[in-house]
């Protein structure tokens, strides 16, 4: 990474890091606006991947849709998701019929389905984790938000300092075991001490919380690069200086907060 670029990621998470960090803590409709922004932005990004692709995804229709998707969340819950999954995929059939294209027409669904999926579905997770929980729920979706932070960071410079594996060189040539290892290590650091600091959980459901942040992170990032791969793309847009898109900002918190939900729900049901 050039050093005016590692400069601009720098000043930029210097600006946009602490503001994200007291939406994160205030949560309710402070977060959901900004989130509703980023949700918003990122489907038009993976839309507009798609078009430089030659496919024609339905952009308004998905953008509204990943929106409603983060309204449910909000307002319902994840109670509410399968009944909203199959409205959506009734409507999505129905619309395909009255579009004015009359090749690919599946296609173009697909894709439209796919980026209302990947933005809208798992996004919403980020309210749903932040605002439903019965306990601690600001300290930990800060708390989550510093772990994914810390592996991203520490990725990048273990990788830079002692990668030599490159176990993904198709989708990211960048991406070494040593960064993943250095992530992961960083992860299990920030939760285990933060857990216990904040008094949240014992030590080893903060290793578990932390082992499962450091692995969605990574896998997030790779996703991500996949994507960006499939499309011929290095950046999903140019928004945030030396970082890209919204979708380069976030892609590893589409991938953590649902596993974050999935492993409290794994514990409430064993309780």
């Amino acid at each position: 990474m050039a050093k005016s670029n590692l400069i601009q990621r720098v000043l930029a998470a210097a600006v946009f890091g602490p503001v994200l960090v007291v939406l994160f803590w205030l949560g309710d409709y402070w977060l959901f606006v900004m989130w509703c922004g980023v949700v918003s932005v990122g489907t038009w990004e993976f839309y507009r991947m798609l078009s430089q692709k030659g496919l024609q995804p339905w952009t308004k229709f998905g953008i509204v849709i990943s929106l409603s998707w983060c309204v449910v969340a909000f307002v319902i819950g994840p109670n509410a998701f399968a009944s909203f999954f199959l409205v959506l995929l009734l409507l999505m059939f129905s619309v395909a019929l009255f579009r004015d294209t009359t090749s690919y027409r599946m296609l173009n669904a697909g894709g439209t389905l796919l980026g209302v999926l990947y933005v809208g579905f798992l996004g919403s997770f980020v309210l749903i984790v932040r605002n439903s929980l019965p306990f601690g729920a600001s300290e930990l979706a800060v708390l989550i938000l510093l772990g994914i932070w810390a592996n991203d960071t520490m990725a990048y410079f273990f990788g830079r300092w002692f990668g030599r594996w490159h176990p993904f060189p198709t989708i990211s040539a960048a991406k070494t075991e040593a960064g993943f290892i250095g992530g992961l290590l960083s992860a299990l650091l920030v939760i285990g001490l933060g857990a216990q600091v904040l008094e949240l959980f014992d030590i080893t459901q903060s290793l578990i919380l932390g082992l499962l942040i450091g692995i969605g992170a990574s896998l997030g990032d790779l996703v991500e690069s996949m994507i960006k791969r499939d499309m011929d793309v290095k950046d999903t847009s140019d928004l945030i200086p030396g970082h890209g898109g919204v979708l380069d900002r976030f892609d590893s918190v589409f991938f953590v907060f649902p596993l974050v939900y999935l492993y409290f729900q794994i514990v409430a049901s064993s309780q």
